[in-house]
């Protein structure tokens, strides 16, 4: 009887510790999970770093003149994610004054981008849908929650080399190149990034974020 007993407690022992071994496993994979989600997602403690990655939500606007510019969601040609976005325009054949597309991303909440203003940027990927170009007829602005706007025009050094449609071109604007002095834009208090269009084009946009840049 002994033995039987002696048996039984063992057997009742090996399965608590495999039980034991079984939950540490689960736990110690969650918690790294979580810091690399951490580590994707802020940049010097700034977390709002994903001005586009996958949806074309109500942060995301349109110049309303269709014969002008389209703005759609697309599926097939994506640089990460599960979406991208299609932008076509012909700002001259619509006969308009002014056409572009913003993201006031982070729920439209002002961002505070201060401590990132001489060390970061805005990167997003872009390809042609058809055909290649080296110029990207676009001007790039961040505007404030108190209407100040600051603009940077498109320069060839900003991109990764010329645009094609048979792969994704990066294009990176350090934040340094805005003004931020004339006028006094509100770094601490940022509504929106802008893309101004000119003249025509036809591309994929995708993965707009903040990076770190290199010294």
């Amino acid at each position: 009887m002994k033995s039987v007993q002696s048996l039984a407690l063992v057997i009742i022992c090996l399965c608590v510790l495999v039980s034991c071994k079984s939950w540490v496993t689960v736990q110690e994979k969650d918690l790294y999970d979580q810091a690399v989600l951490l580590d994707t997602n802020e940049l010097d403690g700034f977390k709002a770093v994903n001005i586009f990655y996958d949806d074309y939500d109500k942060s995301i606007w349109v110049s309303p003149e269709k014969q002008c510019v389209e703005l759609k969601t697309e599926k097939r040609n994506v640089f990460s994610g599960s979406s991208a976005l299609n932008v076509k325009w012909d700002k001259i054949a619509g006969g308009c004054n002014w056409i572009g597309i913003g993201f006031g991303w982070n729920n439209w909440m002002a961002k505070d981008i201060l401590d990132l203003s001489t060390t970061a940027a805005i990167q997003m990927q872009v390809k042609s849908v058809h055909g290649s170009f080296k110029n990207l007829p676009v001007a790039f602005a961040l505007e404030d929650y108190s209407g100040i706007q600051t603009y940077y025009g498109f320069r060839m050094e900003l991109a990764s080399g010329e645009f094609n449609d048979s792969s994704w071109t990066s294009v990176t604007i350090p934040l340094s190149k805005f003004n931020f002095k004339s006028p006094e834009f509100d770094l601490e208090k940022v509504k929106q990034f802008i893309i101004q269009l000119e003249g025509d084009g036809n591309i994929y946009l995708d993965n707009i974020k903040f990076i770190k840049l290199q010294k």
